[in-house]
């Protein structure tokens, strides 16, 4: 793959790929690149201006108004091209997450100024994890302290009946609705937000 460089490049002159069969979260990338800063680079393929790798990282930079970003451009054809925006997609698709790192690292950012504001995740998936961990407040059922793989933590949330509902919000509306919720538990007289939604949905 000969005569590849970065520049900086203005945001008009890239397309994103009319065959990239991914769809991403344009808000939550948004939200990164405006939280965290831009970070890696575009693979775009020079005879085209189609992007390979970081389509959605072009939209959302649109988003937000941004007016170049650093682009890696390469000459190849529109086979190869196609390899590598499908390489690009698939490495993402297999990969996999350590859950417990990943609890520890988002239980150590969500006391912090900022929460998990910019990560791509919210409290939600937090308490999902922790739960799935068997890290989770007790009164949630039968986990018990013999369980030390995920899997054996699944199987008890299995047995135990406990079902949870994720609804995402914007991060707007987010705020709204826990402190919504917060007001609800006082006016019930309840201590969680399980108890409040079965008050709302009884009526």
């Amino acid at each position: 793959m000969a005569d590849t460089n970065i520049t900086d490049t203005p945001i008009g002159e890239l397309k994103a790929h009319p065959d990239n069969p991914r769809q991403g979260d344009i808000s939550a990338i948004a939200g990164s690149i405006q939280k965290n800063g831009w970070y890696g680079t575009i693979v775009a393929q020079r005879s085209t201006g189609y992007v390979l790798a970081g389509n959605h990282r072009l939209m959302a930079a649109k988003s937000i108004g941004m007016e170049t970003v650093p682009v890696y451009w390469v000459d190849v054809d529109d086979e190869q091209a196609n390899r590598i925006l499908l390489a690009d997609n698939r490495a993402s698709d297999l990969a996999t997450y350590d859950d417990s790192a990943l609890a520890d690292i988002l239980a150590n950012l969500v006391d912090t100024d900022l929460g998990l504001t910019g990560t791509g995740f919210d409290d939600a998936d937090l308490e999902a994890l922790l739960f799935d961990l068997d890290r989770l407040n007790p009164t949630y059922g039968t986990l018990t302290d013999d369980i030390r793989t995920v899997g054996e933590a699944a199987d008890a949330i299995e047995a135990s009946g406990i079902r949870s509902v994720i609804i995402p919000f914007q991060i707007e509306q987010y705020n709204l609705v826990v402190a919504r919720l917060a007001e609800l538990r006082t006016k019930y007289g309840v201590d969680s937000n399980a108890e409040v939604m079965l008050k709302l949905v009884e009526k």
